[in-house]
Formats: C-alpha cells, sequence, structure tokens
C-alpha cells in the first residue's frame, strides 16, 4: 500500500471525513503529472501533493466545499509565472483536479484490500469524472480484466474494463472518453524489480541509485562478506547464494531488470542462460566487446537462437564515456530507464537535431526558415 494510502486509511478509521484530489489533465508543463494526489481533511490536515506548491491553497478550499456538499468536481488551475517563481518551479501550464469525498477502500470477502491484492500486479483505478451521471463511480481493473466495482451500467462497465486494459498496457495514467463520459485510469505498476548479480563495487552504487530511482534492488552473491546490509543499505532484499540457486525463486517477469557485474563465468554464465528463458525486461552483463562475442558464442552454441541473445545487454550500459564504479553504475542505470520507457538512449541534443534535419528533408518550410 502506498503512503498516501495509509494515511487516508489511517483517517477514515479514525473517523476523520476527508477529500481527495488527483491530477487527471495536464496541458503544457506542470510541476506534478496526472494521478498525483492530495489528500485534504475536514479538521484542514493534508498529506501529498497535486503541484509542488502552486494551487494547493486553491485545491484545500475547494475540496473544504466538495465535503460540505458531497458533490465531486473538476476544478482547473492554471499554474502562472509569479506560482513558479514562488515555489521555485520552471514550468507553465494547466491541470485539471478532480476533488471528490474520500470513502473506504473495497476489500475482498475475506477483508483483504483490494488495493493490497493488486499490489504485485498491474492495475487501473477507473472513475468517472465527466458526464451526465455516475460522477465518481470507480472500477478496480487489474491486468487480467477482471473488474471490481460498477458504474451501474454493465455496458459502460464492460466498456472502461476493456480500456482500462489498454490504459494499463501504456503503463501511464491519464483521461480517456468513452462515449458520452470521460473515465480518468489511474494505472498503478509495480515497482520494477532490479536484481544485480555481483556484489562487486560498481554495485554498491547502482543500488544506491536505483533504489532512489524507483527500483526495488535485490543482490545476488554467494559471499557473505561483500553481499552485507552494510554494503548494501538500499537493497530491498540480499540473497547469499550462487545465482543457479536464487533465480529460479525470484521468479523473473516482464517487470524484472537484471544486472550481472562480476566478470565471472561461474556467475555469468549461469545467469544470462537463465534469464533468456524468462521474460525479463531487461538484461544486462558487463564485460568488454571481446568478452561478449565470447559469450555470445557460448550461448548459440548451448542452443540458443539469434534473436535470444540480441536480448542481452552486453557490453552492459550506455556510452557516456564512463570508467569509475560510480560512472559506470550511472551508464547501467541511464540504460535500464531508457528501456523502462522504450527509448534507445540517445542523446537529446542528437535526437532534437535529427528530428529537425528529417522536418527539413521533407520540405518543413516553418522549420527551415528557422535554422
Amino acid at each position: 500500500m502506498s503512503e498516501i494510502d495509509e494515511t487516508l486509511e489511517r483517517w477514515l478509521d479514525a473517523g476523520q471525513h476527508a477529500a481527495v484530489a488527483t491530477v487527471i489533465n495536464v496541458d503544457g508543463s506542470a510541476p506534478r503529472g496526472a494521478g498525483a494526489r492530495m489528500l485534504i481533511a475536514e479538521s484542514g490536515e493534508i498529506a501529498g501533493s497535486v503541484s509542488g506548491g502552486c494551487v494547493e491553497g486553491a485545491v484545500i478550499e475547494e475540496a473544504q466545499r466538495v465535503l460540505t456538499t458531497g458533490n465531486p468536481v473538476i476544478a482547473r488551475y492554471g499554474i502562472n509565472r509569479n506560482m513558479m517563481w514562488d515555489v521555485g518551479l520552471s514550468c507553465g501550464g494547466a491541470i485539471d483536479v478532480f476533488i471528490e469525498v474520500a470513502e473506504p477502500a473495497k476489500s475482498t470477502d475475506n477483508g483483504v484490500p483490494l488495493h493490497d491484492v493488486l499490489a504485485n500486479d498491474a492495475h487501473a483505478r477507473c472513475t468517472v469524472v465527466r458526464g451526465a451521471d455516475f460522477i465518481g463511480a470507480k472500477l478496480l481493473v487489474g491486468s487480467d480484466g477482471k473488474a471490481s466495482g460498477s458504474t451501474g451500467d454493465a455496458g459502460l462497465d464492460r466498456e472502461i474494463g476493456a480500456a482500462a486494459r489498454m490504459e494499463i498496457g501504456r503503463g501511464q495514467p491519464r483521461t480517456v472518453t468513452i462515449g458520452a463520459y470521460d473515465v480518468f485510469m489511474d494505472v498503478r505498476i509495480p515497482e520494477p524489480r532490479l536484481i544485480v548479480v555481483g556484489a562487486v563495487h560498481a554495485a554498491v552504487s547502482l543500488c544506491e541509485m536505483a533504489s532512489k530511482a524507483g527500483f526495488a534492488v535485490i543482490v545476488v552473491d554467494p559471499r557473505p562478506q561483500l553481499n552485507a546490509k552494510q554494503r548494501f543499505p538500499a537493497a530491498r532484499r540480499l540473497v547469499v547464494a550462487w545465482p543457479d540457486e536464487a533465480l529460479p525463486d525470484l521468479k523473473l517477469d516482464e517487470n524484472t531488470y537484471v544486472a550481472v557485474l562480476t566478470h565471472d563465468e561461474k556467475f555469468d554464465d549461469p545467469t544470462i542462460a537463465h534469464a533468456l528463458r524468462t521474460r525479463a525486461k531487461y538484461i544486462g552483463a558487463i564485460g568488454s566487446k571481446k568478452t561478449q562475442a565470447l559469450r555470445r558464442e557460448r550461448l548459440l552454441a548451448d542452443g540458443y537462437r539469434e534473436d535470444d541473445v540480441d536480448r542481452l545487454h552486453a557490453p552492459i550500459g550506455l556510452d557516456i564515456g564512463a570508467e569509475s564504479p560510480e560512472e559506470i553504475a550511472v551508464a547501467i542505470l541511464a540504460e535500464l530507464i531508457a528501456t523502462k520507457y522504450g527509448h534507445r538512449g540517445a542523446s537529446l541534443r542528437d535526437r532534437e537535431a535529427s528530428r529537425i534535419h528529417a522536418e527539413i528533408g521533407k520540405g518543413n518550410p516553418s522549420r527551415g526558415a528557422q535554422y
């Protein structure tokens, strides 16, 4: 359960009425994206944020009105230059915020909150935010399409369920239009797991950086003197075992990233061989181009197909000229993030130049006039 969900549950259990404000749309640039939430208690206590400080005061006032009337509203806030200056932000745009009275989380038949059941599975919390009726009605849709809750219209429920599955695949929260209704799809994806094989120096930096970037890091290494909490305080879990023993129990899936950092075939080969038989989103291994060429030969000789071996990112990381363990960790993390969002990791400058040149080549007169 997220920290803001825990706070809301604690408030409601204590008998405190509260409103929930959720960013459902962003036009232009804004400090918080769609899905950002803020809780406003009847007492005036707040938790979370929808704009990093720009419009929170106005949201609190609107939320108190919602708590009085019980009627949800969509409030639109522009973020102007004065607001940006006051809170130290360099943005400018507008956000739509859906404000509603908070309700206890729905539970399963045995009393377990549904958001806890779905914590390890991608899902979407779907809320009707605009339309002639059903405003505030909710469905909780899992990646398998199973839904809990209802708008009261079975046909609309089916359409929301189908749309939610597509949005879960996209992996980002947003508002979608379904017939005469706008429905906010608050897509929640489990934390990506990073399995680091080899408790080496670069792994220490990678663990710390990746944890801050939102990865749940698991370090696998059979050497207890290296694979220790004092060296990896940010790790979610330390597995003191050989990779071929540990990896089957870790159940690598499409939300798993694997970084092999040992330079040792006893670690590398079993790890890569196992990972290539799974749906792991990313598999990377440290080593020179020569090491990678020999590794590739071994994998092909063991019966792996070319397209299987092509999944391997080796040498690992983006080419930023990294030399120190800390710099290597940055290069690896950059490639992990690029993979997470479906990017190749090219320089932003080069990407922009490439796009501009392509448009000029197509005879785009406005672009051509600028450069």
